[in-house]
Formats: structure tokens, sequence, C-alpha cells
């Protein structure tokens, strides 16, 4: 199969962990033997290059800057920037040059942060079927996070839903659409979004996590304090002023708190919150050490985290989670004492304290550790997708083509000649159903830049 990734970047640009998902997925089907390639947008225009045995287009950008470089900018260039990523000839030309140029069976398209929705009608509009992967809610609100002020936000406001418009209309050309998480899938579905798609062509796949370095834990010692451990950034969507407040009450031994990463305005105004209280910050950290050294790692976000990257690396490494029972947080963690609701100190000390007080229900925390493992594995989810694909293409009666003979080629929709790409191979075989459970990565590393900031709804 010939599968053509369009994503807004690709490592080694990269944000967060949309950037990581697609690159592990990318090269994980080239693995399996499909010929895949992936179209972004990038700094520098260049010629496609194989990048670890995937066909890479970059693209240039079109928008007034690279989002690379949003922390130098003020809010009127800001604003510039976000309304260039609804509305972006340039891009959408390079884009579907790519498309012409590689001839994809299928097209699977990833979050549209900085990439416009037009994208999607372009596609379809060439006879290519389409499949929508959700990282997040970039398609409801303006800093993709639906977080504002470091509070969830209950709907769209105003702004959003004007922002969300064009997403709204171009999404009615998508074939199918997979989501990183189940209330992510439902929270657009309940806005309106994607309701031409088939319910089977609705589907939850979780990201894929690469195996990391072996592990090296320490065996803990008896009696020995609890290690409470916090990966990210440090911000109050993240729930950091939850968790400190909840380290305010519990008792004055007994644990301690490392909290990896970077806080996005200083650590000025979190530093006076845990005067007095055994918690460190580091700064950055590298993932799977920090991991081996604590014995549990709290995870409390106050908006609807649509996967939550850290919770299945720590399970990974053997660590227990504890988080807020919100979006792929929750969904990945399940119901019982290792949950607590978002934005309630209380809630969240009492589940520390009953671990600071018998260590040994720190084994408990791992009962589904074994599930999210199988659900992240690389290998699982790279099927899960081939999966998807073949069905839409089933549905919508498009069997692989020969790229130089197929009935969109030659110019359909506008924007090139015949295609001159080899042939596509054919179809996988049956594949096992897809994972139905459950961009950013959630490392303690400091991004090149960010993101309008979860703390705030960006225009």
């Amino acid at each position: 199969m010939r599968i053509l990734h369009l994503s807004s970047l690709y490592p080694p640009e990269q944000v967060g962990g949309a950037e990581l998902m697609v690159e592990t997925l990318a090269r994980t089907q080239a693995g399996l033997g499909h010929a895949v390639a992936v179209a972004c947008a990038a700094r520098e225009a260049a010629p496609p290059a194989v990048q670890d045995g995937v066909t890479v287009y970059r693209t240039g950008y079109g928008t007034p800057f690279h989002i690379l470089d949003w922390p130098q900018h003020g809010r009127l260039d800001r604003l510039r920037y976000k309304l260039a990523t609804q509305w972006n000839p340039a891009i959408l030309v390079r884009m579907a040059a790519a498309v012409r140029d590689f001839a994809p069976d299928v097209v699977n398209t990833h979050s549209l942060s900085e990439l416009p929705p037009g994208l999607w009608p372009m596609l379809a509009k060439r006879g290519v079927p389409v499949v929508h992967t959700l990282h997040d809610f970039t398609s409801l609100c303006t800093n993709g996070a639906m977080a504002r002020n470091g509070t969830a936000c209950a709907g769209q406001h105003l702004k959003c839903r004007l922002y969300a418009a064009p997403h709204r209309r171009c999404q009615r050309a998508v074939s199918a659409v997979a989501a990183v998480g189940t209330d992510l899938l439902n929270r657009h579905l309940a806005a309106g979004f994607f309701e031409a798609v088939p319910p089977s062509l609705r589907r939850v796949i979780w990201n894929p996590i690469p195996a990391g370095a072996p592990l090296a834990r320490r065996t803990r010692t008896p009696g020995e304090p609890v290690r409470f451990g916090y990966l990210g950034r440090i911000e109050p969507s993240k729930g950091a002023d939850i968790l400190f407040a909840a380290c305010r009450l519990l008792p004055s031994q007994g644990w301690s708190l490392t909290v990896a990463g970077r806080a996005v305005d200083g650590l000025d105004r979190y530093r006076p919150m845990t005067e007095g209280m055994p918690v460190a910050f580091p700064g950055f950290a590298e993932r799977d050490a920090f991991l081996d050294g604590i014995d549990c790692l709290v995870v409390p976000p106050i908006w609807p985290e649509p996967f939550g990257r850290t919770v299945a690396e720590a399970y990974a490494r053997g660590v227990p989670v504890m988080g807020t029972a919100i979006g792929g947080i929750g969904e990945q963690i399940g119901p019982g004492p290792w949950l607590v609701p978002p934005g309630d100190a209380a809630a969240l000390a009492g589940a520390m304290a009953r671990i600071v007080a018998e260590p040994g229900h720190l084994a408990e925390g791992l009962a589904r550790a074994a599930a999210i493992r199988a659900g992240t594995d690389p290998a699982a989810v790279a099927n899960a997708y081939l999966d998807l694909y073949a069905a839409t293409r089933d549905a919508l009666s498009l069997p692989t083509r020969d790229a130089r003979s197929s009935p969109f080629w030659g110019g359909a929709g506008g924007d090139g000649a015949d295609g001159t790409a080899a042939p596509g191979s054919e179809p996988p075989p049956p594949l096992p159903p897809p994972h139905k459970g459950e961009g950013k990565r959630e490392s303690g590393s400091p991004a090149p830049a960010e993101r309008p900031e979860l703390s705030e709804c960006r225009p």
C-alpha cells in the first residue's frame, strides 16, 4: 500500500507529541513493507528525501512566520499567524504537488494546527481516501486544548466557534477518522464533526510508544520515603498548582516529589508554593532515567488531555501512575483509587497519602500496565491503521491502484500533470481489529518552541 501522511511538522522540527507519533507510525509502516511518505510544513522547502525509510516532502510554510518562532512574536503577529493557518494557498499547492508526485492509495492527515483545513477537500477532489487522526482539539479550539487561564472549557467560546468554522465545513471531505482517545473522539462527534463518517470508520487507536532503554530501576528499600514524580510542562492546565496544593496536605515526612520540566512563565511563582516541602525542580531530565528513579508518577491535568503520553511511558517502565479522571489520562488508568477528580487538591492529597502510609499499594497501580503496553505497541498501532486504511478503501470501492492508470490522476482537482510514481503494492492480508481503547511530548526536555500555551485561549 502507498501511504502518505500529512503533518504540520516532522522531526527533527517538532513542537510536541503529534510529530513523534507520525514519525513512529510512518517508520513502522515502512518497516512492514509499505511505501510511506510524509509531507509537512518546514522552515525550508526541499526536494523529497528518504529519512529512515520514509520519503519526506518538506514544503516550506507560507504563514507570516514559522511556528518554532512563536515565542519571538507578539499578540498581533500571532493573530495574523492563526488566520493564515486557516487560509494558506501556498501550502495547499505544495501539498497537492506532493500528493501528485507520490501517488498514494490513502492519505492520513494529522493535527492541522499549522495547516489549512482546505487540505481535506483538496484531497477528496483528487479522489484520494482521507483518514484523519485526531491528536488534539485543533478543530474546536484556537489553542487545541479546550482550556483557558488554567481552567477546562465547558464548551466553545465565540472566537473558537468562528475559528472552527472552516474546519467544520471542510471536515465533510474526511472518509474515516481515528482518535488517540475516546473522549477526544466523542467531543468532536458531540460538536457535529465527522457525522458523515460511518461508525465503522470512526476508531480509537492509541499512540505508538517505542521501546525505551533497558530498565534500570533501583530496588526500593523498605521504610524509605515514597518518591513521587511529575514530568512535563509546569503550568496550571497541567495541574501543577493542584499538585503543590495537595502536597501541602500531606504528612511532613515519608515522601518526596521531583518535578522535571520547564515552567512556561518561570519557576518564581511555584517555588513559594513548595517552600519547606521535600520538592525538587531539577529542570530537564532524561525520560527513562527519571521514571526509573521514582516510585509513582503523578499526572494531574485539569484539561481533557487527549492521550497522556507520560502515562503509557511510565507503565512501560514499571511505574504506577496517579492521575485525574479526565480525557485520555482517565481512560488509560481506569477507575479506582489511582484516579481523582480534576482540580481537587484534597482528593489528590488523599490518594497520595494512602501510598505514603502503605507503600505496598504501589504494586497495585500496575494492574493495567500490560494492557497499555499492548495497545501502544508500535506494530499493533501500525496494523490498526492499516486495517482502517483497508476498510476505508473498501467502503469507497477504491482498490489499490497503479498510480499512472488511476482514474483521478492526470490533474484532477486542477493541480497537476500525470503522476509518475511506481505502482502500489497488493493490499495487506486481513489484520486484527484495531485497539478500541483509548503532541505533546510529555518529557521534561525543553521543547525548541511552544505552540500557543495551554494556559490561555489564543486568538
